[in-house]
């Protein structure tokens, strides 16, 4: 896609309502700036950051700047991120949605962050799984990838009981934190899916 086709993709996808979606606990929504506070507390949790590819942050400035690129995926055409966060009160509990989008082969990564004391409550599973309704369906994604750095055993836990199956390893893959780090990759097929598994209510019109 040239320069000029992505700027009118850009603002074609600015003028769409952002995709809203319900599970019975959660409302995942657009990233706001005023996430950003709530958001820095996630993102420089020890045990959230624990094996993220990025180096810890340690300044506001730098949520926000996140907060930005975050934004920025659904209008650029590379994907979609959601903030987490509870129907009850509205309080933010993480993000997760889609990068590296490639339409033109129907797949995409998924990433996933969520406060640890909302850890082992369910939480992640309902709005991964709203996730990716969403993204087989109205991204019409074929595969769903994730990577993960090796040894964290929560995140693969996690990801095989969603169906995800562990395809092998990429070896130094990622830089981060001084050193080569390998990372394990993850898929989830269409096909995969198991009926009625993924469910989640669309509240805007289910446009990228």
């Amino acid at each position: 896609m040239c320069g000029r086709d992505m700027e009118e993709n850009a603002m074609q996808k600015q003028d769409t309502p952002f995709p809203v979606l319900f599970t019975p606990r959660l409302r995942l929504c657009a990233i706001e700036s005023s996430h950003a506070e709530r958001l820095h507390a996630v993102w420089t949790d020890p045990l959230v950051i624990e094996y993220l590819v990025l180096d810890p942050f340690t300044e506001l400035r730098q949520s926000e700047e996140m907060i930005g690129l975050l934004q920025w995926l659904r209008p650029s055409g590379e994907g979609v991120r959601w903030a987490i966060t509870l129907r009850s009160d509205g309080t933010v509990l993480g993000t997760c949605g889609f990068h590296n989008w490639k339409k033109e082969h129907g797949r995409a990564e998924m990433g996933y962050e969520l406060d640890s004391r909302m850890w082992r409550q369910g939480f992640m599973s309902e709005a991964v799984f709203a996730a990716l309704e969403y993204g087989f369906g109205t991204m019409e994604l074929n595969r769903v990838e994730a990577l993960v750095t090796e040894g964290n055993q929560r995140s693969r836990g996690f990801l095989e009981k969603a169906g995800f199956r562990l395809e092998g390893t990429l070896r130094q893959y990622e830089w981060a934190r001084g050193r080569y780090q390998d990372q394990w990759m993850f898929s989830l097929l269409k096909e995969d899916r198991k009926g009625g598994q993924f469910t989640s209510v669309i509240d805007t019109p289910a446009s990228l």
